[in-house]
């Protein structure tokens, strides 16, 4: 009975599969006909699906980019580079995109924190932990040379590699936190108003976010949120007006 049960999923994830890989195809052609909102179409209902590349979020980007969406372009840009900081064409399509983007928010100059914001988005989660891995296995090989050979000068590569790994992995923490502290989402409306408190009033309005800005979030409700910006500026606003980016 299990095997059978594992043969069936096994058969369902190779026909999910198939049925991806079919609408990501049919989304490529639309976009290659410049039929951009049905390409739009089918690659958010990929991502309804639960699957998602950072080939699905550039193509997804540069279709909204073409559509004069640039809330939504820089959006699918950003959650493309979460997933490979360093892929160039996902950087340069966000940095175009970003130009269009009106009254776009600068990030201020902070050497300190600019430095640490650079290093941690220089590789998502998964390549730090991949770079972990791949430090583990070279210090269980210098452990076992160390031992086979019997040499003073292996010992102090081992412990090296022991130092070498334990500060990757402790940097790997550091970066987990530093993401889970640091949550952010993109505003999708032209133009959405900031409130005082978590309340549609026009006394307690304070400024308006345009599409593209990136907010920091701060805490939530069902149905609002609190935000900052890069400029200073915090205050709520309706969580249906933003995307977010994790």
């Amino acid at each position: 009975m299990f095997k059978v049960i594992i043969i069936i999923f096994f058969n369902l994830t190779i026909v999910f599969s198939q049925n991806i890989n079919e609408l990501f195809n049919n989304g490529n052609e639309f976009y290659s006909q410049n039929n951009y909102k049905e390409a739009i179409s089918i690659y958010e209902k990929i991502l309804e699906n639960g699957y998602f590349t950072e080939d699905l979020y550039l193509n997804l980007g540069n279709a909204y980019f073409h559509d004069s969406n640039f809330g939504k372009a820089r959006w699918s840009y950003e959650m493309g580079l979460k997933i490979n900081p360093i892929n160039s064409d996902l950087k340069n399509n966000n940095n175009v995109n970003k130009a269009y983007i009106d009254g776009y928010i600068e990030l201020p100059k902070n050497n300190l924190i600019d430095f640490i914001n650079i290093f941690f988005q220089s590789l998502s989660l998964n390549q730090f932990l991949l770079i972990n891995s791949f430090l583990l296995l070279l210090t269980a090989i210098s452990f076992f040379i160390m031992k086979v050979f019997q040499m003073h000068a292996l010992n102090r590569i081992f412990y090296l590699m022991t130092i070498i790994l334990f500060t990757s992995i402790l940097i790997t923490f550091t970066k987990n936190i530093w993401d889970q502290n640091n949550l952010f989402a993109i505003i999708i409306d032209e133009e959405v108003v900031v409130y005082s408190a978590p309340f549609l009033n026009q006394v307690i309005e304070q400024s308006v976010f345009f599409s593209g800005n990136k907010v920091k979030i701060h805490q939530r409700t069902d149905f609002w949120i609190e935000v900052s910006t890069y400029d200073g500026r915090k205050g709520w606003i309706q969580a249906q007006d933003v995307r977010n980016l994790y």
